[in-house]
């Protein structure tokens, strides 16, 4: 992430990111509510793309040359699942929307 900002109808919700995160290491941020905490996990999953600046991920562009991380797992907020599954039935669901192997009981 390279001088990464980020305006919303009017607001500012980051400004002048520049945050570097190895690949396989697990990552959590601490601060008070309406910090950006959240709107930063966006940033980095390219849930949102930025006013200015970039996100890369092994050299490639979110928005540009990388539409998604290929490869990234990620928890914002509160967590949903479907109420009609098992918890089991919820990860299934959730690998098959990222096209991996199914799991097997």
């Amino acid at each position: 992430m390279k001088d990464y900002y980020k305006r919303i109808q009017g607001h500012e919700v980051l400004q002048n990111i520049n945050l570097m995160l190895k690949s396989g290491n697990i990552y959590s941020f601490i601060g008070k509510n309406g910090s950006g905490k959240s709107m930063l996990l966006r940033a980095i999953s390219g849930l949102i793309y930025p006013t200015s600046g970039s996100v890369s991920i092994d050299g490639q562009v979110l928005g540009d040359t990388l539409s998604f991380p290929p490869e990234i797992r990620i928890l914002i907020d509160m967590p949903r699942y479907l109420n009609n599954l098992t918890g089991f039935e919820n990860l299934q669901f959730i690998a098959s929307l990222q096209k991996k192997l199914q799991m097997k009981r």
